[in-house]
């Protein structure tokens, strides 16, 4: 079994021990595997969905034409309709969500649906865990993804070569180790890590916090 199966499989476990959880949300710096967990999970688990935050991001044409150019930054994401998609999430237990188009680069309205009769649902992103956002209180169980600096630089240093983000790999790694790890910074600032139920990083484990070993998410 590999590492990330072994992984899957305890984050399960926890979760058959927990009754009546229903939304969980999964946090976490950039790079550190968010969306990868989230699938796994989900692919382990008939029926779930996973709402990825980045559907809320503001479109590319509103930041340019406003200015705005650090994308990622939680002031470039559509907050106030994140929210109110929660809270009607948690209310309802249905509903329709955006997407995210990596070909465009832009979010993508309306491809994402939960139906009264899915099991549980998996919101992941940058800021779910954020204090101010009003929404983490929300969740049953929240996770967070942490990541070794120079481990979360390599990985998002090949995702913007591979996305076409970085013209050259220097350009790439200097994205990463600039705007991508500001929003890490105020990640960690805010609390997130320390408010999360469960918290994931690399290379340690003890309590709540479980390591993968070399192979990572």
């Amino acid at each position: 079994m590999s590492p990330m199966s072994l992984f899957v499989e305890r984050i399960l476990r926890e979760l058959r021990r927990r009754s009546g959880v229903y939304l969980v949300g999964i946090g976490g710096v950039p790079g550190s595997g968010k969306s990868t967990l989230a699938r796994a999970l989900a692919s382990e688990i008939p029926g779930a969905v996973v709402v990825p935050m980045d559907g809320y991001h503001l479109p590319r044409a509103s930041l340019d034409a406003e200015g705005l150019r650090r994308r990622g930054a939680p002031w470039t994401f559509a907050r106030e309709l994140f929210r109110a998609d929660m809270e009607g999430l948690r209310r309802n237990r249905r509903g329709i969500f955006p997407g995210f188009d990596h070909g465009k680069k832009d979010p993508e309205a309306g491809v994402i649906e939960v139906f009264e009769q899915t099991p549980m649902v998996l919101v992941e992103g940058l800021y779910v865990l954020m204090g101010d956002w009003g929404v983490e209180a929300m969740f049953d169980w929240r996770i967070f993804v942490d990541c070794e600096f120079e481990e979360a630089v390599r990985r998002l240093t090949r995702r913007h070569m591979e996305s076409g983000l970085g013209s050259s790999l220097e350009v790439a790694s200097e994205r990463a180790r600039g705007s991508d790890w500001q929003n890490a910074e105020i990640i960690l600032e805010d609390g997130c890590r320390e408010r999360a139920d469960m918290v994931l990083r690399n290379g340690e484990e003890r309590g709540g916090v479980v390591g993968w070993g070399e192979e990572t998410i």
